[in-house]
């Protein structure tokens, strides 16, 4: 492979379940624009599909995402997802999982 591969941009911080005993109130975001389009639901699925209860992540995505967001709904856990912003290329959806 000569290419360098394009990394993911998903901002991370620390949170107390992973034992470090560091808490923070950052979000975490995860930007799907720069994902090829046939990856991008199944990374999200696989990210909403890791998080705990009460866990959540910020979503930002070329267009709202409702298609996605019906598949979230499909999956085995209660995830709440709230629009914060849309507009023409972008939307940003809160995504929780509640149970």
């Amino acid at each position: 492979m000569s290419e360098t591969p394009k990394l993911i941009p998903i901002q991370e911080t620390h949170s107390s379940t992973c034992g470090c005993g560091e808490a923070s109130d950052e979000r975490l975001t995860l930007d799907v624009r720069p994902i090829p389009h046939r990856l991008r639901h199944p990374a999200v699925l696989g990210a909403v599909s890791s998080l705990g209860v009460g866990e959540g992540f910020d979503l930002v995505a070329p267009h709202v995402p409702t298609p996605l967001l019906n598949q979230i709904d499909q999956l085995p856990m209660t995830v709440k997802h709230t629009l914060l912003e849309a507009e023409d290329g972008f939307a940003r959806v809160e995504i929780i999982r509640v149970a």
